[in-house]
């Protein structure tokens, strides 16, 4: 029994991949093809949701290194490219049918439902195994929309006179709350922390310690370039690092202080934890929540932002949110 794999990624806009069919292939140099499918469309110029796969792969281990590899091959073209595709780095599984719905279409079918993977999913190429894809319409939105204008109403009055510094926190905290990649998410919010918080210079005694290890440098026979770039390294150690800059404001908080439900000096360590292990391609603690990590810390930059800036306590409402499905239309694929 042979494997195959569907490597699902979306578009910004539907119709990008204006082929007027539902799939189209094509072959690489090696003489691999690949199968492009419209997932939420009766065709690939109305979709915005596609798989890429390729069958016929001796065991789910082959399958799963091809897949991979198409899956960096189109990460890096996105990038290079401007594409505007959004490729999941992670598998998480979106679409999750029940144990009774799988055992009835394989007692009226024989065929076997797998559940759908953001991402790359792998299994048996004998022909029974489909995925249920969903296309139609939801509209998510607030029950109440009226709370726009209350919340309006609510800072209308508060003078806001912001620099330079505000208005890039705000400008990437934007674009951050619209990310759909959880790590890119985390990634803006922490460097909109950044934006906010002033490192200060280090003491005295340090600051002399590093001139004389910066005279070390000047007279160890070191060429040129090597000795500017440690002189730069060791003159950025005058002023203190980040993590450093937040954890001296955590600490001098409250120890009551909780950023959405997360006493605050907890709420820095995980921060700070989180963004080396990133950054520094360490293994992220699986008990880290980057979502409401994310959530938490963009509050604690608004507290920033409010305090610093020494503006009025406000309350502000956000309601629930419903769910309105126009369209939906299931099918195998």
């Amino acid at each position: 029994m042979g494997f195959r794999f569907r490597l699902t990624f979306s578009h910004v806009a539907r119709g990008f991949l204006h082929f007027e069919e539902p799939t189209t292939s094509f072959t690489l140099d090696d003489g691999l093809t690949l199968t492009l499918a419209a997932r939420d469309a009766g065709k690939l110029a109305q979709a915005s949701r596609f798989h890429l796969e390729a069958c016929g792969f001796p065991d789910e281990a082959t399958a799963r290194q091809v897949g991979e590899r198409l899956r960096l091959r189109l990460r890096v073209l996105n990038a290079m490219l401007n594409l505007g595709f959004k490729v999941p780095a992670v598998d998480t599984v979106s679409v999750q049918c029940s144990s009774t719905a799988k055992e009835e279409v394989l007692r009226k079918s024989g065929g076997v439902v797998v559940d759908s993977v953001a991402g790359l999913n792998v299994f048996p190429d004998d022909g029974n195994y489909c995925e249920i894809g969903a296309s139609g319409t939801a509209n998510v939105y607030p029950n109440d929309p009226t709370f726009l204008f209350k919340a309006l109403a609510a800072v209308w009055s508060i003078e806001m006179q912001f620099d330079e510094r505000v208005r890039d926190t705000l400008e990437i905290l934007s674009n951050a709350v619209n990310e759909n990649s959880l790590r890119i998410k985390f990634l803006l919010t922490y460097l909109a922390a950044e934006r906010m918080i002033d490192c200060e210079e280090r003491s005295e005694a340090a600051r002399e310690l590093i001139a004389r290890f910066q005279q070390c440098i000047l007279h160890a026979g070191l060429d040129k370039r090597e000795t500017n770039s440690l002189l730069g390294a060791f003159r950025s150690l005058n002023m203190q690092s980040f993590s450093s800059a937040l954890s001296a404001l955590a600490h001098r908080q409250d120890v009551s202080v909780e950023v959405n439900g997360i006493p605050i000096r907890k709420l820095v360590s995980e921060c700070i934890e989180a963004r080396n292990s990133i950054v520094h391609n360490a293994t992220l603690n699986p008990e880290i929540d980057l979502q409401n990590l994310s959530d938490a810390l963009r509050q604690f930059v608004i507290m920033l932002l409010w305090t610093t800036y020494q503006l009025p306590s406000i309350s502000i409402d956000i309601p629930a949110s419903a769910c309105a499905i126009e369209k939906m239309t299931l099918r195998a694929i």
